[in-house]
C-alpha cells in the first residue's frame, strides 16, 4: 500500500513538473527531475534487469544541447536544465516503465489529462483574467508574463500544449472508435480551445496532422469527412462572429490575427531575413564565431533580440547544414521508423496508442516551424519522443519484431 502511494505521488509530481516545464521555482527548491525523477527510477524501477536502450539518442540530443546552447549561444543555464530534463526523461521510460504497459498508459494519460486541464484553465482565463492569473502563478510558481493562457507564463508557451493535446484527444476518440457524436464533441472542443487559445501555427497544426491521419486511415472516403470538419469549422468562426473578430466577447486567434496585421508583424519577413543572414553565414554561425546579436545588430527587421520564430531554421543557423541537419536526422530517425510502422497498421488495434502519439508528436514537432521551442526545450515533446520510442520498442518485443 505504501509503496502504491509512493510511486503514484512521485509520479503525479514527475508528471507535473515535465509537462509544465517546471525546473526551479518559488515552490521547487531542488532540481524537480532530481527530485522527483530519480526516486522513481532507483527505487521502484527495474535498474538491475534493464538495458539501457537509448544511449545513440542521448548521445545526439546532448551533442544538440551543447552545440546550440553552450557553444552557440553561451547559455549553460538552458544546456543543464535541458540535459538533465531529457537524461530523467530517458531514464524514467527505460527503467520505470520498462516492459510495463500499465505504467506506460498511465503516463500517457497523466499527460493528456494534464494539458487538458490546463486548456480548461486558458478558457477560464478569458472569464476571469485576474482570479485565473493568480491561480496560473500558483501552478507555475512564478510570475505570469502573458494571458489568457494556461499552467504557463506565455501564450507561446501554451501553445506546445495545444499542439499536443488537440491531434492526440480526436485522433484517439477516432482511433478507439467512440459514439459519432463525442466524436464530433471532441472535435468541436478542440477547435474551441485553438480558438481561444490563440494559436495560429496549432491550428495549422491541428488540420495538418488530422487530414494526413484521415488520408492515410480513410483514403478516399476521407473526403466526406473533410466536408464535415469544414462545415464544423465554419458555423464554430460563424457563432463567435467572423465578420468582426474584434468584437467577440472573448480574445481570439482571429482578433490576434487582425492586431499582429495592424501592427505590420509578418511571419514571412523574419524567415527573409534569418534565411539572408543564413545565406551570408553558409557554415553556421558557431564556425564564424558569431552570435545572433552579432549577425542582427542593425537590421530593421530582427531588432532587439527578434528572432525568426522557428526553430528548425535558427538550429541551421546556428550550426550549418551539415552539422545541423546531420544531428536533426539522427535525433528524428527512429522517430519516423516508429511513425512509419504506425501507418502500415494504421487501421489495427495493436498500435493504436502509437498512431495517436506519433500525430500528436507530428503537430508538436511542426508548431516549431513557427516558434522557437522545440524538442530540446518542451517537456511535453520530450516526452512524446520517448513514448514513441518506448511503444515501438514494446510493440516489436511483444510481436516478435
Amino acid at each position: 500500500m505504501f509503496k502504491k502511494i509512493a510511486v503514484t505521488t512521485l509520479m503525479i509530481f514527475y508528471m507535473y513538473t515535465l509537462t509544465f516545464d517546471i525546473f526551479l521555482n518559488q515552490i521547487f527548491r531542488a532540481p524537480t527531475p532530481l527530485a522527483f525523477g530519480i526516486p522513481l527510477i532507483f527505487l521502484f524501477g527495474k535498474i538491475r534487469h534493464q538495458a539501457f536502450l537509448y544511449g545513440w539518442q542521448l548521445l545526439w540530443l546532448f551533442l544538440a544541447c551543447f552545440l546550440y546552447y553552450l557553444w552557440g549561444q553561451e547559455d549553460i543555464k538552458s544546456f543543464v536544465v535541458n540535459v538533465i530534463t531529457i537524461t530523467v526523461c530517458g531514464l524514467y521510460f527505460n527503467f520505470f516503465i520498462a516492459d510495463n504497459p500499465g505504467r506506460f498508459n498511465r503516463s500517457v494519460l497523466a499527460l493528456m489529462i494534464l494539458l487538458l486541464i490546463s486548456a480548461v484553465i486558458m478558457v477560464l482565463n478569458h472569464m476571469y483574467p485576474a482570479q485565473i492569473n493568480s491561480l496560473r502563478s500558483l501552478l507555475i510558481g512564478g510570475p505570469i508574463k502573458q494571458s489568457p493562457a494556461g499552467i504557463t507564463d506565455s501564450i507561446f508557451n501554451f501553445g506546445y500544449h495545444l499542439a499536443a493535446l488537440t491531434p492526440f484527444i480526436y485522433l484517439f476518440s477516432l482511433k478507439y472508435r467512440f459514439p459519432v457524436l463525442i466524436q464530433l464533441a471532441i472535435l468541436g472542443t478542440c477547435l474551441v480551445f485553438i480558438y481561444l487559445g490563440m494559436q495560429r501555427s496549432v491550428l495549422v497544426t491541428f488540420f495538418a496532422a488530422v487530414i494526413l491521419f484521415l488520408v492515410f486511415y480513410y483514403r478516399g472516403r476521407a473526403i466526406f469527412l473533410f466536408g464535415t470538419i469544414a462545415v464544423l469549422g465554419f458555423v464554430l468562426v460563424s457563432f463567435v462572429d467572423f465578420k468582426d473578430p474584434s468584437e467577440s466577447k472573448y480574445d481570439n486567434i482571429f482578433a490576434k490575427n487582425e492586431r499582429n496585421a495592424e501592427k505590420g508583424e509578418e511571419r514571412s519577413s523574419l524567415v527573409k531575413e534569418n534565411l539572408r543572414i543564413y545565406a551570408d553565414h553558409p557554415y553556421g554561425l558557431v564556425f564564424y564565431g558569431k552570435s545572433w546579436a552579432d549577425v542582427t545588430r542593425g537590421s530593421f527587421v530582427l531588432r532587439n533580440g527578434l528572432t525568426s520564430h522557428n526553430a528548425y531554421l535558427m538550429f541551421l543557423t546556428y550550426l550549418g547544414p551539415f552539422i545541423g541537419a546531420l544531428l536533426l536526422f539522427a535525433i528524428y530517425k527512429p522517430v519516423i521508423a516508429a511513425f512509419r510502422s504506425a501507418i502500415s497498421d494504421i487501421r489495427g488495434r495493436p498500435q493504436a496508442m502509437l498512431v495517436c502519439l506519433c500525430f500528436a508528436f507530428l503537430s508538436i514537432s511542426m508548431n516549431s516551424l513557427f516558434h522557437n521551442g522545440w524538442i530540446l526545450n518542451s517537456g511535453a515533446t520530450i516526452f512524446l519522443y520517448f513514448a514513441i520510442l518506448h511503444f515501438h520498442r514494446m510493440h516489436q518485443a511483444q510481436s516478435g519484431g
